[in-house]
């Protein structure tokens, strides 16, 4: 008589894993392209809320410039030194710029969000450019 040797149904002979690292390497994924998405989303709310609060600043600088001065490119000059010196990305639009006659400073600050992502498709390079209108007013008498 041979002997035979029997194996339960049930228990599988060899477990190399392969259930199991599938569903690692899918969460891997998911996890870092949340991560790069996340990332860029608080890149450009952050730039938006500086680019915003530097716009602001610069207003007033200008606003200050224009109530000494009474010169608008004096005025624009003084802006433009002002959101640069805070940010050297910052662009302060010419076409944007204006103060009314109570020396109000209008403008308009632009700047580029550092992102892993956005700015190196064309389609999604403009959702990483951040543009904020301003104003301020000096309050020299």
């Amino acid at each position: 008589m041979r002997a035979v040797l029997m194996r339960s149904t049930g228990v599988p002979t060899s477990d190399a894993g392969g259930i199991v690292i599938s569903w690692l390497t899918k969460i891997a994924l998911v996890f870092a392209v949340a991560g790069f998405v996340l990332f860029d989303t608080i890149s450009v709310a952050s730039t938006t809320a500086n680019v915003a609060d530097q716009g602001s600043t610069a207003a007033m600088e200008a606003s200050s410039v224009w109530d000494e001065t009474h010169d608008v490119q004096a005025a624009y000059n003084a802006a433009v030194t002002s959101a640069t010196e805070q940010d050297p990305g910052n662009f302060v639009s010419p076409k944007g710029f204006a103060i009314d006659p109570d020396g109000t400073v209008h403008l308009r600050v632009t700047r580029e969000a550092k992102t892993l992502i956005l700015f190196r498709w064309d389609k999604t390079r403009k959702w990483a450019e951040v543009s904020r209108t301003a104003q301020g007013r000096s309050v020299s008498s």
